[in-house]
């Protein structure tokens, strides 16, 4: 086996440990992220509304490319909605925190677990792009398949390694 052989299989568990940790770290920053916003809405829902009210507002005088926007949240705001949002917020807080515990642990089973629950929740992505596309749920959805796709490989590779 040559020097560059032996370095090149030297670095790839590396490589693979450094996909592996930014996921981990992508799951508490958004935890974190979601708690924040879990707290504030429920904490100060009123205050939350008004931000709401005032962010519509200058999105519709802020010209033609936010009036839409500035529209589409004044016509859909209401308290109802800031509950709705803490409840999800409070539910996606707490499972991208669990998520990022369990993909920690390093378990194989930990990570078929975030592997399913993710890739559930693509057809429900797919069908909100489809509702009414935007940057940012492009964005999440590539980064959930890319999520889905980078361990179920693992998955596949750790299985391929134990029939061999």
């Amino acid at each position: 086996m040559s020097e560059t052989q032996i370095k090149s299989n030297a670095s790839e568990p590396t490589k693979k440990r450094v996909g592996f940790e930014l996921i981990i770290i992508y799951k508490f920053c958004k935890a974190a992220l979601m708690l924040g916003v879990a707290l504030w809405l429920t904490a100060a829902p009123g205050a939350a509304f008004r931000t709401l009210e005032h962010l519509a507002r200058e999105l519709a005088e802020g010209g033609a490319a936010f009036a839409r926007a500035g529209r589409w949240i004044n016509e859909h705001l209401s308290s109802s909605i800031v509950i709705r949002g803490a409840l999800l917020a409070w539910l996606d807080s707490l499972s991208s925190a669990l998520e990022g515990f369990l993909l920690l642990s390093g378990k194989s089973w930990a990570q078929r677990v975030v592997i399913l629950g993710l890739a559930c929740l693509l057809p429900f992505e797919i069908l909100s792009i489809e509702h009414r596309p935007g940057i940012g749920k492009f964005f999440v959805l590539g980064v959930n398949v890319l999520i889905v796709a980078y361990l179920a490989r693992g998955q596949m590779r750790k299985a391929r390694d134990v029939i061999r």
